[in-house]
């Protein structure tokens, strides 16, 4: 295990030490949750909601939340959670975000979901209780000619300090290769990052990638971003003596696989540069936005070929750069 990294596997298995026995049987067979994070976030979600049922709930005062039984929850009436939420959210700087109020909701909706499928329970409460809706927030993108500006420094380190500019051409070549692809595929970051040189075919401008859910397709890119992937492949492959391409296509400067949080940090270095307004609101993510929105455009607004093209399980999730669109002309 890397140095720093968390071990959720020892956390969960300390916190299910603590619930009682039908927490693990939901954490370990709740077929939807796979990552190891998700699950410690279910944990610490659910036992939250035992503390409160044991200190809030008189027929439960005096119980461990170890000693709570499955047709304890499950007597759980919608007054006592919607009473949980609004503990949660609180007043003022006291309260959880709205957002994690919202996810908090949706754990227990999801363990009682779980006992209602598999026969153990009647119904679920949750699904009695108010929902939670999160204010509308205005997408966040580049334009076409901010897109343009920001590919112009990260080529050529337009507006960068000099400190920072000494550094730039050691790795032009591999930003403006990894930029470029972004804005003009909409990958996200991690389908990017897991890409190996082996999996790009310059002359057909596509490459092979592995989509959130396991998927595998090929995207395709523009010439102009083939040329950049072209040099600095050839780069990396000098540098290296590459001979199968089995090796990652971006790279730290010692050949080691960039990760997310490298390009977070790249991410807010070039904009800093071209719009320092912005820096605090532009992300990896915001880039896959910013094509979403220049794609939706140019495509005549065809929202079921900008599904395809960002791997959109369901159209709602597309929908968003439909209605920043139509705000936008307004």
């Amino acid at each position: 295990m890397a140095k720093g990294s968390i071990d959720y596997h020892k956390k969960i298995e300390q916190m299910l030490m603590e619930m009682p026995d039908f927490v693990s049987d939901f954490i370990y067979n709740f077929g939807q949750v796979e990552k190891t994070a998700t699950k410690f976030q279910y944990c610490r979600d659910i036992r939250d909601f035992l503390n409160f049922m044991v200190n809030f709930m008189p027929e439960h005062d005096g119980k461990t939340i170890r000693e709570l039984t499955r047709d304890d929850i499950a007597g759980v009436e919608p007054l006592y959670i919607n009473r949980y939420l609004t503990m949660l959210s609180g007043k003022g700087d006291s309260g959880l975000k709205l957002s994690t109020v919202k996810r908090r909701r949706a754990s227990l909706s999801s363990m009682y979901g779980f006992f209602v499928v598999n026969g153990k329970m009647n119904a679920n409460p949750v699904a009695s209780t108010r929902p939670i809706r999160l204010p509308e927030k205005s997408l966040i993108y580049l334009n076409n000619d901010e897109q343009l500006s920001l590919l112009n420094t990260v080529r050529y380190g337009t507006n960068l300090p000099d400190k920072t500019l000494k550094r730039h051409k050691t790795f032009a070549e591999r930003d403006s290769a990894m930029f470029l692809l972004l804005l003009d595929t909409g990958l996200r970051v991690s389908e990017m990052l897991d890409t190996d040189i082996k999996d790009f075919s310059i002359e057909d401008c596509s490459v092979l990638v592995t989509r959130k859910g396991g998927d595998h397709e090929f995207v395709y890119y523009s010439d102009e971003c083939a040329g950049c992937l072209l040099e600095y492949f050839e780069s990396q492959r000098l540098k290296y003596a590459i001979k199968d391409d089995d090796f990652p296509a971006f790279t730290t400067s010692t050949g080691v696989r960039l990760g997310v949080r490298a390009i977070e940090t790249l991410v807010k270095k070039y904009v800093r540069a071209c719009f320092p307004d912005k820096e605090s609101l532009m992300s990896p993510h915001k880039l896959r936005s910013s094509f979403a929105m220049s794609f939706y455009e140019a495509s005549d607004r065809d929202i079921l070929l900008l599904q395809k093209k960002l791997h959109h399980k369901s159209i709602t999730t597309t929908n968003i750069y439909a209605k920043a669109s139509d705000k936008a002309s307004e």
